[in-house]
């Protein structure tokens, strides 16, 4: 059939027309489209920007599949790339170098024509990319203490909370917060050594250097010398001794140097599971500040923020469902709101209850947390015991192996919810017994000692989070 054609060109505009989308997704995501290269059956289309590729592919991916696989005649793959995603080598090759500016001329007389299509896409890129800044964050009741805590600290650095401790549940505004920090103490003070990390950040980059002395001593000057830490979900620390301990002398350092310190947890201090006690008091000598779920009226007003990023007008029905739907988790109000524009792009449709509707469903059972693997399970609770996935899967019966394997067993039980046969086959096919005698074993032992009891759900809990 690809002798019918002489060109990739040709087969790309035949293509397009077997697509049966409406004429607005057709202007706004197809037509921007450039053939690059066919190549057995991999198909390579460009565009321009990021956010029009992660678009494309999420909505129209498959449809063209099938497309260039019934024109072709055999099963096709495409793949689509960004401005990004090539070098100016590659650019040059496939006549795209400033392929912004050379769109067909009709399409762009048309999308120069059509305002309110040209500002939709305009702002759903910038609302896609929107900064995490004081200016973002919309203040309520539930976070008004944290949000001025935090202004606070960029007016007068390390004089009046330090450290700062900010706790809540997962999606309510934490990170925001740090991000927010730290754009605007980047802004005020340019000059001014500036980390922000995770713990599990801080963890891999202290065992990383923990190879050669050296190594160790430039791990400590990096972190002792900033002048302001920002650390984010400080929870997954828990039973880590040795990141405990560097955490530890790293914070007396910058306290006695008077700089600024930033924690954030899903979770009060005297709530870590874990964590040294020393630890857990110096979280608590400066600011605890929690944020709660928001209330309504706050809903509301992230709401009617994010749709006025995208330059949406949404009913007020509309508002009204999402914020009575979605009550305690700010990522997902944000998330809702992505979809309906994203939907209303490519439908070329005006947001409706039905499509709110949707995708509140939609949130509410598909997106909920992707189950973790057994791999990350394993590879989680062998940091703990300092144990290696291998030594989990062996026939090793050491004190410590054994240990982490029957806990590693338990977890992956409770998570996952696999048979008792499947979880012995991920552990080196150990048999249905040995699989029910780990997990009777852990039961055990969590009835007896309530600080190991603390440790397992600490760590079911953060797996869950960290999902």
């Amino acid at each position: 059939m690809m002798s019918f054609y002489n060109s990739f060109e040709e087969i790309f505009q035949e293509m397009k027309k077997r697509l049966t989308l409406t004429p607005t997704a057709m202007k706004l995501w197809i037509e921007p489209l450039k053939p690059l290269k066919l190549n057995n059956n991999h198909v390579m289309l460009y565009v321009e920007s990021q956010f029009s590729k992660d678009m494309t592919m999420a909505n129209f991916k498959t449809v063209m599949e099938e497309a260039f696989s019934d024109l072709l005649g055999f099963d096709v793959e495409v793949e689509i790339l960004c401005s990004e995603d090539l070098t100016v080598e590659q650019k040059l090759k496939y006549g795209i170098e400033s392929y912004a500016d050379s769109s067909p001329k009709e399409l762009q007389k048309e999308l120069d024509d059509d305002d309110i299509v040209k500002t939709r896409l305009k702002n759903s890129e910038l609302a896609s990319n929107y900064q995490h800044t004081f200016d973002t964050f919309i203040v309520g009741d539930n976070n008004k203490l944290a949000y001025a805590a935090c202004k606070a600290v960029v007016q007068e650095p390390s004089t009046r909370y330090n450290p700062l401790y900010i706790y809540s549940e997962p999606g309510l505004g934490k990170t925001h917060l740090l991000s927010a920090v730290k754009s605007e103490m980047e802004k005020l003070h340019p000059d001014m050594n500036i980390i922000y990390t995770t713990a599990d950040t801080f963890t891999d980059d202290y065992v990383s250097n923990l190879r050669t002395k050296s190594n160790l001593e430039a791990f400590k000057q990096k972190y002792r010398s900033c002048d302001l830490l920002l650390i984010d979900d400080i929870q997954f620390m828990a039973n880590k001794s040795e990141t405990q301990q560097e955490l530890f002398h790293t914070f007396n350092s910058l306290y006695n140097q008077n700089k600024q310190i930033i924690f954030t947890s899903d979770r009060p201090p005297k709530e870590l599971n874990g964590i040294e006690q020393r630890l857990i008091s110096r979280f608590e000598q400066g600011l605890l500040a929690d944020i709660a779920p928001p209330e309504y009226e706050t809903r509301i007003a992230i709401i009617k923020r994010k749709a006025e990023l995208y330059g949406m007008n949404l009913p007020d029905s509309i508002v009204d469902f999402l914020a009575d739907k979605l009550k305690t988790n700010i990522r997902q109000l944000e998330g809702a709101i992505t979809k309906i524009n994203a939907l209303t792009l490519v439908t070329g449709s005006t947001p409706t209850l039905n499509m709110a509707q949707q995708v509140v469903r939609d949130i509410q059972s598909n997106h909920e947390p992707i189950p973790l693997t057994v791999e990350k399970i394993i590879a989680e609770v062998g940091k703990i015991y300092s144990v290696t996935p291998e030594d989990m899967r062996s026939q090793k019966r050491s004190s410590q192996i054994s240990t982490a394997r029957q806990v590693a067993i338990y977890v992956v039980n409770r998570i996952t919810g696999l048979s008792y046969s499947n979880i012995g086959v991920e552990f080196g096919n150990r048999d249905h017994s040995t699989i029910v005698y780990a997990i009777n074993k852990v039961k055990s032992t969590i009835k007896k000692d309530p600080t190991f009891k603390g440790m397992v759900d600490d760590m079911i809990k953060n797996l869950g989070n960290n999902a």
